[in-house]
């Protein structure tokens, strides 16, 4: 299985370089803008508390988010869970003896009763991973569990005052198909919890895999979607200039609308677009704003790329640091 986590991290470094480069190379000031900056904290906030966990879900809640991002997966007996990874990871489990489980024997989610997964305690990272040192102030919260959706949703209702909202990412893999159920079972799945809980009007849902999200705009037109998107040397979820469609685009090729993925979410149904913070340059906002589709940024946690992301004209940021978003905003001079 093809872990994206440390080309995700490595590329982030470079995000407040990129957009200078290109704000200088095409002459190109900041957009002043008086829009409101949403905040979204990713996996609630990941670099506070043990991400994707109840903890996690309420500090960012505490902070003051617009939303709270956080990851579904169906398991064995048709449950949807939370966690970020189809599998457990090494760096965030442990056994019910305590052992940190092996990075050769990663159990995945799909194969597994909720109630297994119970067994495992995701309220610390190991010491020394390198999970542990890209969140030096993480909380242990020793005892928390993998959630169900139903927990995060209950907890969501009692602590995270509206307007907040629930943004869902889909986890499915267009090219490991077997690592979870399909896209349409997992939509189907979070539509149903969402509507049985009344949540619909308070959700959003995201996902890399574009089929979820036509999936989720056929059945549950009431429920925004934004489309993920990265572009990086080892990971292409567009794949520009190559033959054919890229398998994450639900059989959309960019090519053919320009080589421009905001003309291609407009051509999906889309009106929200969720792309890594290191490919937004003030030329792709600037046509994704006039196609009339809201720009979320993910995963940003540099104060130098928030302001820089922020002056030019993003709707929002994804963040496993809320906190220091709001402070921002606040000497900005933006209402957080």
């Amino acid at each position: 299985m093809t872990d994206r986590l440390a080309h995700f991290v490595s590329h982030r470094t470079s995000v407040g370089l990129a957009l200078a480069l290109s704000i200088a190379a095409h002459g190109m000031a900041p957009r002043a803008s008086a829009q409101r900056v949403e905040i979204i904290g990713h996996r609630g906030a990941a670099a506070l508390a043990p991400e994707n966990t109840l903890v996690a879900f309420r500090r960012a809640c505490d902070i003051g988010v617009d939303g709270i991002e956080l990851d579904v997966h169906l398991t064995a007996d048709n449950v949807l869970v939370v966690h970020h990874d189809y599998a457990l990871h090494p760096d965030i489990a442990r056994d019910r003896t305590g052992a940190w489980i092996p990075d050769t024997d990663r159990p995945l989610l799909r194969a597994m009763t909720a109630s297994t997964l119970t067994q495992y305690d995701v309220g610390r990272l190991r010491p020394d991973s390198d999970y542990a040192k890209r969140h030096p102030g993480q909380v242990a919260a020793d005892g928390e569990r993998v959630p169900t959706f139903d927990a995060v949703i209950s907890l969501f209702e009692q602590h995270c005052a509206a307007p907040t909202r629930l943004v869902v990412e889909i986890k499915t893999d267009p090219t490991q198909p077997r690592v979870s159920a399909t896209p349409d079972q997992v939509a189907d799945a979070t539509v149903a919890q969402l509507r049985r809980r009344g949540m619909s009007a308070r959700a959003q849902i995201i996902s890399f895999d574009w089929r979820a999200l036509r999936r989720v705009q056929a059945i549950a037109p009431e429920i925004p979607t934004s489309y993920l998107t990265f572009t990086g040397k080892d990971w292409d979820t567009i794949e520009a200039g190559k033959p054919g469609a890229s398998a994450w685009m639900a059989g959309l090729d960019v090519d053919d609308h320009g080589g421009s993925v905001p003309q291609a979410i407009v051509a999906a149904g889309g009106r929200n677009w969720s792309p890594n913070a290191g490919n937004v340059t003030p030329e792709l906002l600037a046509e994704a704003h006039r196609l009339g589709l809201r720009v979320f940024a993910w995963t940003v946690n540099a104060k130098t790329d928030m302001t820089q992301l922020i002056r030019l004209g993003v709707d929002g940021l994804t963040t496993d640091r809320p906190d220091l978003v709001r402070d921002l905003l606040a000497e900005l001079g933006r209402t957080p």
